[in-house]
């Protein structure tokens, strides 16, 4: 049997997966080193970058091959912008790197291309995201008001739905797309979120404590 779509798709970048997630400011992040301004700062490059995927998504409703992941009640631009008001960091930058990864998505041709996107934000969303909603919580003493970014409610259980999407996935080629074009896609966000990332080391590196 030949292992299906969605599992090799993973596994194709697993390795720079791994390595944006230990990128060192989402390492201080997660760990407690920063503050909530550096939370509230991730969080408005994400409103510049979430705001262009959701609008080439809708471009894309109706193409075949990207019609199936199509789902309002995974935008997260609203929660979004309501997170960053309560966070009073509505007037943070957007950094360069952000800049040209919603360029990036502003320029995508193809159904795969949206896919790749859609896969590495969302799924991301409903997998470590759950953690960062919580270590928000806990490090910076943040209320549920600044953290519905990752409130799914509208969807049900996630696992579930994690499971169904996979399994779209796996039937990308069945609806005439093209996987590799999605693995390649797919590795390109990978990079733009690795860049971002690395901006936001930089931009935060002095305020990064030591946790004992």
């Amino acid at each position: 049997m030949s292992e299906q779509f969605s599992a090799r798709l993973k596994a194709s970048t697993a390795a720079i997966h791994d390595e944006v997630e230990h990128t060192t400011f989402m390492v201080d992040l997660m760990e407690g080193r920063l503050d909530s301004r550096a939370y509230a700062l991730l969080l408005r490059q994400y409103q510049a970058i979430y705001s262009v995927l959701e609008s080439t998504s809708r471009q894309f409703a109706d193409d075949p091959v990207f019609a199936p992941f199509h789902d309002v009640n995974l935008f997260r631009s609203e929660r979004i912008a309501a997170d960053l008001t309560a966070l009073d960091g509505s007037d943070l930058p957007v950094m360069p790197s952000a800049d040209a990864y919603a360029a990036r998505l502003a320029g995508l041709e193809r159904a795969e291309q949206v896919i790749a996107h859609h896969y590495t934000r969302y799924l991301g969303d409903l997998s470590g995201g759950q953690a960062i909603d919580t270590l928000m919580g806990r490090h910076y003493g943040l209320g549920t008001d600044a953290l519905t970014m990752w409130d799914f409610a509208e969807i049900g259980k996630t696992k579930p739905y994690k499971d169904a999407y996979r399994r779209l996935l796996d039937e990308v080629a069945a609806t005439g797309g093209d996987e590799q074009i999605v693995i390649d896609e797919t590795m390109v966000a990978f990079r733009l979120n690795g860049a971002l990332l690395v901006d936001l080391t930089e931009a935060t590196e002095e305020r990064a404590v030591p946790v004992g």
